[in-house]
């Protein structure tokens, strides 16, 4: 299989780190182009409680500059180890939902994404990202573990 660009969503966890390294091998192998994505779940989540106030501003702000300052400490280190067709995206909203419409948009041949393992029960109340990624994906996806 070739691979022309591949999607790898992070999220700063020590399983996405791991899902990142197997994007990262499978572009340098491929010459695929790597697009590593983070999304900003927390204010689509909290949108319920949020208001116009200059501290949901400066919350807002925060979480935003954290996702860039991973984006960008991570695509470092891919640079500095050898990997140069890197993309970082940064997006608000439900997670699952961005990483399809990002796949969509680019045309992705693979996404590379990490599973949390969570218990059944905690599927029930957290959901699933990886499920309901996989259940609209227009890609096939290499989930890890």
């Amino acid at each position: 299989m070739e691979y022309k660009h591949i999607i790898c969503p992070i999220d700063g966890s020590e399983i996405s780190d791991v899902a990142l390294k197997h994007a990262a091998y499978l572009s340098k192998a491929s010459g695929a182009q790597l697009t590593v994505l983070h999304v900003v779940e927390k204010w689509y989540r909290a949108a319920g409680m949020v208001t116009n106030s200059e501290e949901w501003s400066t919350i807002h702000e925060d979480w935003l500059s954290k996702g860039r300052e991973l984006l960008e400490t991570t695509a470092n280190r891919l640079r500095d180890e050898g990997l140069h067709n890197i993309e970082t995206v940064l997006r608000e909203g439900d997670a699952s939902h961005e990483i399809v419409a990002i796949s969509v948009e680019h045309r992705a041949d693979l996404i590379v994404m990490a599973t949390h393992r969570y218990s059944p029960m905690g599927k029930l109340f957290m959901g699933s990202v990886i499920d309901r990624v996989t259940k609209k994906s227009p890609c096939p996806i290499l989930w890890v573990f």
